[in-house]
């Protein structure tokens, strides 16, 4: 074997092993800056938890800049309550593949029922390095990503 064809098929080699995997990503992730190029960047300080293994994905995260109330829910306004269970808060789980760079979330059970309706999913351009972990949304069922948000989370486990 020449040099040239060894030195070839090593690159291959390294080239194929440094792609994304559901080895490479399974484990347990915590979300620490959320960007959207429609609402700027949120550096992410609450609660949050994106746990992977070989098939399926749970994603849990409060998303507000501040801790949601702990008032009691009897006394909230309809406001205050959408603030503390809708707008502040995301969940979703349920199965994903990797394939060419890109994860594709599909949800089973989510906090928004319209969410985990049948045939919906998620695409979005996957980067690991070391323990850190980069998702942008790329398109969902509906069509390509109109704001594109960027995911930059840290391996805990």
């Amino acid at each position: 074997m020449t040099t040239k064809r060894w030195l070839l098929g090593i690159l291959v080699i390294l080239a194929v092993s440094g792609g994304v995997s559901a080895q490479r990503v399974a484990g347990v992730w915590k979300l620490d800056e959320l960007t959207s190029t429609a609402n700027g960047t949120k550096t992410i300080t609450q609660p949050s938890m994106y746990l992977f293994t070989k098939t399926h994905y749970s994603i849990i995260y409060v998303s507000s800049d501040s801790p949601r109330s702990t008032d009691d829910v009897a006394t909230m306004t309809a406001d205050q309550l959408r603030d503390v269970f809708v707008k502040s808060f995301t969940a979703n789980a349920g199965t994903y593949d990797i394939k060419a760079g890109k994860i594709t979330l599909r949800p089973m059970v989510a906090k928004s029922p319209t969410f985990m309706t049948a045939g919906n999913w998620n695409t979005l351009k996957i980067t690991v390095k070391g323990n850190s972990m980069t998702l942008v949304s790329d398109s969902n069922n509906e069509g390509p990503a109109k704001a594109p948000t960027t995911f930059k989370l840290t391996r805990v486990e």
